[in-house]
């Protein structure tokens, strides 16, 4: 008898290992995929909208599937991996903390705003961070070089917009809205 619930308990504390290990391990490779995928097409593609389109698809869909700290994460790392690796122009190194914040003002406005409506909200949210780089590029950055200026304008509307469609037509997909 003392036997049979020693067995029984150790097979709970290995379900419960199990379980636990488990809950950490999927989230994790989650993260690390959407990482990947957002540092793969920072490498891979050399144009704006296609990779800037990915990026914002991605902020938005780890929102979603990982959480808002995840999406954080996300919003951070791509970028000081961009400034790391060389792949940013020496140019654009002051404006790398601007564009960290203009993702972060993306996953938080659509975080605030999706309970509303998922497109009012990734619309909200693409003016938003639209707003923040091009004013910031306009006011303060002002003597950057005109194609970095024009980089953080109207091009990160057309992407935020672009990527708030794709990440709401795989929402749509994954049944999560």
């Amino acid at each position: 008898m003392l036997i049979q619930l020693f067995q029984r308990s150790k097979k709970k504390t290995n379900m419960e290992t199990i379980s636990k290990t488990k809950s950490i391990t999927i989230p994790l490779i989650q993260f690390l995929s959407i990482l990947g995928i957002v540092i793969l097409s920072q490498v891979f593609f050399k144009n704006q909208i296609i990779v800037g389109s990915i990026v914002n698809a991605l902020l938005i869909l780890s929102l979603m599937f990982l959480g808002l700290r995840q999406a954080i994460g996300i919003a951070i790392i791509p970028s000081l991996f961009s400034v790391l690796t060389g792949l940013l122009a020496p140019a654009v190194l002051p404006f790398v903390p601007c564009i960290i914040l203009g993702n972060i003002i993306l996953i938080l406005a659509f975080n605030f705003f999706k309970n509303k409506n998922y497109i009012i909200g990734g619309i909200i949210a693409s003016v938003l961070k639209f707003g923040f780089l091009f004013s910031l590029s306009s006011l303060i950055f002002n003597f950057l070089p005109k194609p970095i200026l024009y980089a953080m304008s109207y091009p990160q509307l057309i992407t935020a917009i672009i990527g708030t469609i794709i990440a709401i037509i795989i929402l749509k997909a994954y049944k999560r809205i």
